[in-house]
């Protein structure tokens, strides 16, 4: 996040069906309240990727990658919105490097919300909240609001 921005509301991104939920609740809730809207990807740094040929991965791919999948994932949900009628808010995508618990919970000490999707794996506080969302409320300084996706 940029320096001094006016605290908004960050939603985390990667692609899922709960992201999906996530960015879809954070639209409704910037637009009610009239904050801004940042939709954040994590990336593994490049040290942590070796390919099956022993190459490591250029972070300046990685990044760009990672955005690439995060607008991808914010034109098409909102998309979706406008086709239903509902508010279509600005989304700034940003991309940083590191685990995604870490990343989020450090754009969340400037911002008044963050939203993240429900991603239940593995132990038992994982199969309620997720493991990066039980981080995220754990760790993170602002509300926290953890999204399951719809029932299907």
């Amino acid at each position: 996040m940029t320096a001094g921005a006016a605290p908004g509301i960050v939603v985390g991104l990667d692609g899922s069906e709960g992201s999906d939920a996530a960015l879809d609740h954070a639209c409704d809730e910037a637009a009610l309240r009239g904050l801004a809207l940042t939709g954040v990807i994590a990336w593994t740094p490049p040290d942590l990727w070796i390919t099956s040929q022993g190459v490591v991965p250029d972070a300046h791919h990685l990044h760009q990658a990672a955005v690439e999948v995060a607008r991808s994932q914010v034109d098409r949900v909102l998309a979706a919105r406008a086709a239903r009628g509902a508010p279509t808010p600005e989304v700034v995508v940003e991309a940083a490097s590191g685990p995604a618990a870490v990343v989020l919970e450090r754009y969340a000490h400037r911002a008044a919300m963050l939203v993240v999707g429900h991603r239940g794996r593995g132990a038992v506080a994982s199969r309620l909240i997720g493991s990066v969302g039980l981080s995220c409320v754990v760790h993170a300084p602002c509300t926290v609001v953890v999204v399951r996706p719809p029932a299907a």
